[in-house]
């Protein structure tokens, strides 16, 4: 996404009734949000926007990776996700963190590709499957068994609930910690824990470890 791209998605403030551009609400202080004084400015001009892109992108673009299989509807997503941001910042109000605002926009974004084309997702993987693939270059042998598995867990994934996916997708896929993902999903650090040890354990059973 360029900076063209991004001011191009700004839209207008609507003028109050005095016929004057309306000025952005005053930021409540009762949240402790790091990208606050970020998004104020982007809210002032929509150039200093590319500042929550660069911080945020990394992370929305590997949610987004482990939720959608082709790699270029990928990058249309995350870019839609940012021009999303941009176009509605002055609903965000700083009654939370923009950074889990972000994340639902994510994934809302995400559900719409599923609803356009159910064939199109991506299950994520956990830190246990990963960890199945051999550091050394693999032979044609481990290559299969890899991949073998790899579909078996994906098939796996695929069953759970949405929320689910998404909670594994922002683990795994954003790097999120448990209390940025709460913050995403209005739970609290522990029962985001508690939900995590759950999925991971049901994965578990359905999947032994058959070394």
């Amino acid at each position: 996404m360029t900076q063209g791209m991004l001011i191009e998605a700004g839209v207008p403030r609507a003028p109050d009734d005095r016929g004057q551009q309306a000025r952005p609400r005053a930021w409540p202080r009762a949240v402790d949000d790091p990208d606050r004084d970020l998004v104020a400015a982007a809210r002032r001009d929509p150039a200093r926007f590319l500042a929550l892109y660069d911080r945020h992108v990394a992370r929305v673009h590997g949610y987004v990776r482990l939720r959608i299989r082709d790699r270029a509807l990928c990058e249309d997503v995350t870019s839609t996700v940012f021009a999303t941001a941009l176009a509605r910042i002055d609903s965000f109000h700083g009654d939370g963190v923009f950074g889990a605002w972000l994340f639902r926009i994510a994934r809302n974004a995400v559900y719409d590709v599923y609803r356009a084309n159910p064939s199109g997702r991506e299950q994520p993987l956990t830190e246990e499957t990963l960890s199945l693939l051999p550091d050394r270059e693999p032979g044609p042998e481990e290559r299969a068994l890899a991949g073998e598995r790899a579909a078996r867990l994906r098939a796996l994934v695929g069953a759970l609930k949405p929320e689910q996916q998404h909670l594994l997708a922002l683990r795994y896929g954003a790097g999120l910690t448990p209390t940025e993902i709460g913050r995403v999903v209005g739970k609290s650090a522990v029962a985001v824990r508690v939900n995590l040890h759950r999925t991971l354990t049901e994965l578990r059973r359905r999947y032994p470890d058959d070394d």
